[in-house]
């Protein structure tokens, strides 16, 4: 991809024009001597202005890309970053014709898991279950191989002792990770011993970016883990399987408690929002969570970190079209649910309700009766069950209605 139409940072961004080029192999057993290709997409916040390219031959066992002939697309300025838009070609030479689809990112990505824990599966359950929500991201298991700014948020897993990593004072990824906050990043950080241990053995002291201070070395006692009321994390209650030794113990400074053990009642996760950037530090391993029942479960905490860190997701149809004034709105409880939610009408002039996923496809249209709720199980059109993940309901009448987001999880 080359955007020199736009700030040549070599991805799409919203309210650019930018060149696209496609490497197309010949593994067949034909040369081909006049391949051209169509490019398509049904995202409505992407334009493609030149969608045509011509390849010319191609033979067996070779490669050719359109440098001399790109596609060419538009980016909408409404767009919304970490988007994954998906594009369709279409080949042809003569008799031959095949189809291949490809997707690429406006803006920067949702979140980079930074996992150089041991035992990585803490960070491994972050990522899938971000991933299985409908944000876009990657892993790795080392930091400094790209800039950060193609990340709108940093998941940084450190392990448990004897089973952990520890970032060196003033090392690399540590200035990298303090240069990204101050350049208005998002941060969550996990580690036993990050808070308290650490930073006395050479680890590099993040607490004053955290709004924390660490209280002690801790043991090995941790579980259950408990939220706070008035805060993302109210009402929340898992039991804890992770690695479980050495837990610092921490306190909230400018930041705000989230999580506590429920039996020795000392502090485990603090959350800080000083205006510029905001950050989640635990002293547990998120993936060591145990699901129960919402909102407990691993799927709403990090959605809710990630609207915490003013992260959300749209779908296609939830950016209203020009002159659609978004007034009444629907209520769904619960929300989010697991075998049904209830969908209470604001009035009768409702002609049918339409969900959506996260993809923008309409997997279920529902026609209410007069003076009653709906109740929606989570099945599509055919009534299949649908997986994990989040959902718009968006009603149709004579009156305008919000999208409603809805998230729906699977045992």
């Amino acid at each position: 991809m080359y955007d020199s139409l736009g700030n040549n940072n070599n991805r799409l961004d919203p309210g650019e024009r930018a060149n696209l080029t496609v490497v197309f192999r010949n593994i067949g057993g034909v040369n081909f001597n006049n391949l051209s290709a169509q490019l398509f997409t049904s995202d409505p916040y992407i334009t493609i202005i030149d969608g045509s390219a011509n390849y010319g031959s191609l033979a067996i066992d070779s490669t050719r890309e359109n440098l001399f002939d790109p596609f060419t697309v538009q980016v909408s300025p409404s767009s919304p970053c970490g988007r994954a838009v998906l594009f369709k070609i279409i080949a042809s030479d003569s008799g031959y014709l095949d189809t291949f689809e490809f997707s690429l990112t406006v803006g920067p990505y949702h979140y980079l898991v930074w996992n150089p824990d041991p035992t990585p599966s803490s960070g491994q359950i972050i990522h899938n279950t971000l991933r299985n929500l409908g944000y876009t991201g990657t892993i790795t298991t080392e930091l400094l191989t790209e800039p950060l700014d193609l990340y709108q948020s940093l998941f940084i897993t450190l392990g448990i002792y004897p089973n952990n990593y520890r970032i060196p004072a003033n090392s690399q990824e540590a200035l990298a990770i303090v240069n990204y906050l101050n350049n208005g990043g998002r941060v969550y950080l996990e580690g036993g011993d990050a808070w308290y241990y650490d930073p006395q053995v050479g680890g590099h002291n993040f607490n004053s970016l955290f709004g924390l201070t660490g209280i002690s070395d801790g043991s090995g006692d941790l579980g259950p883990v408990l939220g706070f009321a008035n805060t993302f994390t109210q009402s929340m209650y898992f039991n804890y399987s992770g690695e479980n030794n050495y837990i610092d113990r921490i306190n909230a400074t400018n930041g705000f408690l989230i999580f506590r053990d429920g039996d020795n009642s000392y502090n485990c996760g603090v959350a800080y929002s000083p205006g510029n950037y905001r950050t989640v530090g635990l002293s547990f391993e998120l993936g060591g969570l145990v699901d129960a029942q919402p909102p407990s479960t691993k799927a709403v905490l990090l959605d809710s970190i990630m609207r915490f860190f003013g992260i959300t997701l749209t779908a296609l149809t939830e950016t209203p079209e020009p002159g659609f004034l978004q007034t009444l709105e629907l209520l769904c409880s619960p929300n989010p649910f697991s075998t049904f939610t209830k969908i209470k009408l604001p009035d009768s002039n409702i002609l049918s309700l339409k969900i959506y996923d996260i993809q923008g496809t309409l997997v279920k249209e529902i026609s209410p009766s007069p003076g009653n709720d709906i109740v929606w199980t989570g099945k599509d059109h055919k009534g299949k069950k649908l997986p994990s993940g989040v959902y718009f309901i968006i009603p149709t009448g004579p009156t305008e209605y919000k999208p409603v987001r809805v998230l729906l999880i699977k045992y």
